[in-house]
């Protein structure tokens, strides 16, 4: 198994080197400022086309822009397909846990449930793309929104700081909305969300083609001191419980686990023409079954599920550096 995972993570090393040194590349300060200037010019040139928000979605903007950070629930947002999302999602959630139990899921600190499984529950991926919801996105984003569908994640509660559970920040876009499900009761020892409030020297430069990956014991390396409770959003909450943050502009982590294994669906938006779509599509999908989703929805909704399609020729040039 070690040997596997060892030789998996040096191929994922090896195919994500083109978009490592795209990335480089718009990171230089005259590429930057020019990519910078166009996109605030498309947020001011689109900003009187953004949808009126009712008062809930309202204040799920605000705290974006406020904190980085809303937390909400299924209950509260009231959405079509809510049931049918959480009788599926949660039993799903349940044959993950039973295999756990089994110990098929050894040494594996996050487990994401495959495409096959969830091309049997389409529904589950084509949840928040109601109407509704893109338009809380795409008033945040103040351009019209892409939803690079959605991560199904059961987490082992081994404790470990590794990969997402490390703090960081996304890099697919300058603004993202990741809209977190909950699916098991999720408390401090469970796993949570936590979104930092605080920056640091070199939180907002890129260190190389990424920006810097710390572990707790680094980050309060680099504070100088130890994080206090309002430095911090640690999003607790029941099943159910949803959790709208920018990812891209804030660090977080997923705090490890270490008293019981959690499920949570995380559904991945951004602009449609994202600043680094290479570093998109990190999901279980191919674009045939993309394709397959899309079919039967709303204009807007294909848009949003297809938007490698529009994207600049010299940017789809550059392959995917997939998870």
């Amino acid at each position: 198994m070690k040997q596997t995972t060892l030789r998996y993570r040096a191929l994922r090393r090896v195919r994500g080197m083109p978009a490592e040194m795209a990335s480089r590349l718009l990171g230089m300060p005259a590429i930057s400022r020019k990519l910078d200037k166009a996109y605030e010019k498309a947020r001011a040139s689109h900003r009187p086309y953004l949808p009126k928000l009712p008062p809930l979605d309202t204040e799920i903007v605000a705290g974006l822009e406020k904190n980085g950070v809303y937390i909400t629930s299924l209950e509260a947002l009231d959405l079509p397909g809510t049931d049918a999302l959480l009788t599926s999602a949660t039993g799903i959630a349940d044959a993950y846990s039973r295999r756990a139990g089994r110990g098929e899921f050894g040494g594996e600190y996050t487990v994401q449930v495959g495409a096959e499984d969830m091309m049997r529950h389409p529904h589950i991926v084509r949840w928040p793309l109601h109407d509704r919801i893109l338009d809380i996105v795409e008033t945040y984003l103040g351009l019209p929104a892409a939803c690079d569908t959605l991560n199904f994640f059961y987490t082992v509660a081994d404790g470990r700081q590794v990969a997402a559970r490390r703090w960081h920040r996304d890099l697919e876009d300058r603004r993202m909305v990741k809209m977190i499900v909950y699916l098991h009761d999720v408390d401090i020892d469970t796993g949570p969300l936590e979104i930092l409030h605080r920056r640091f020297p070199g939180s907002d430069s890129l260190d190389g083609a990424n920006f810097p990956v710390l572990t707790q014991e680094m980050l309060e390396e680099r504070l100088g001191a130890t994080l206090q409770s309002g430095d911090v959003t640690t999003c607790i909450g029941k099943a159910g419980t949803v959790i709208f943050t920018d990812v891209a502009s804030h660090y977080h982590r997923g705090r490890p686990a270490i008293a019981r294994d959690r499920c949570a669906l995380f559904y991945n938006f951004f602009s449609r023409t994202p600043l680094r779509p290479f570093f998109c599509e990190r999901h279980v999908f191919s674009r045939q079954q993309l394709s397959e989703l899309a079919a039967g929805q709303s204009a807007r909704a294909r848009d949003c599920m297809l938007w490698h399609s529009n994207v600049p020729l010299l940017a789809r040039i550059v392959p995917p550096a997939r998870l």
